[in-house]
């Protein structure tokens, strides 16, 4: 069975001439990115206000438990911070199924924050533009595919 990336989107907004009303988000670039390292990529469809108890924290919890295939997070801006309240949430045996978490535009929390979970791979980028971040991200995999292949 396939593992699942779940995807949490950012704040709702008009945001480099794109509206998003249901949470900002390179939504092509982050599921290429879980296509790319292997996982079935789920975006949760909520806006990533950040604070615990969030519809975006409550649907996340409520989205790893119901999904037991769920071994990946990415977090983007909102999304991210709501991350670490995800992570609080969980029950260690919860917790011990997630091998990867990317947080992308979230340069509040540090990647400190993430790492204490004692979780597999953290991936942490602040802001290279802050919705280009997906893409960059999307591209460094890429770069570092064509590296090996070359």
């Amino acid at each position: 069975m396939p593992e699942t990336m779940l995807i949490l989107r950012g704040i709702a907004g008009h945001f480099g001439g794109k509206e998003y009303p249901h949470g900002a988000l390179d939504e092509p670039a982050a599921l290429e990115y879980a296509k790319r390292r292997g996982y079935v990529g789920r975006v949760l469809n909520v806006s990533g206000e950040a604070y615990t108890g969030s519809p975006q924290h409550r649907q996340a919890v409520q989205a790893v438990r119901a999904d037991p295939t769920t071994s990946a997070l990415y977090g983007f801006s909102g999304g991210g911070y709501n991350l670490r309240h995800v992570l609080d949430d969980l029950t260690a045996n919860e917790r011990s199924r997630i091998k990867l978490v990317i947080v992308l535009g979230a340069p509040g929390n540090p990647r400190s924050v993430y790492q204490a979970f004692g979780l597999g791979e953290v991936v942490y980028h602040t802001d290279p533009g802050h919705m280009d971040g997906p893409r960059a991200l999307l591209g460094e995999l890429v770069s570092e595919t064509d590296a090996v292949q070359a």
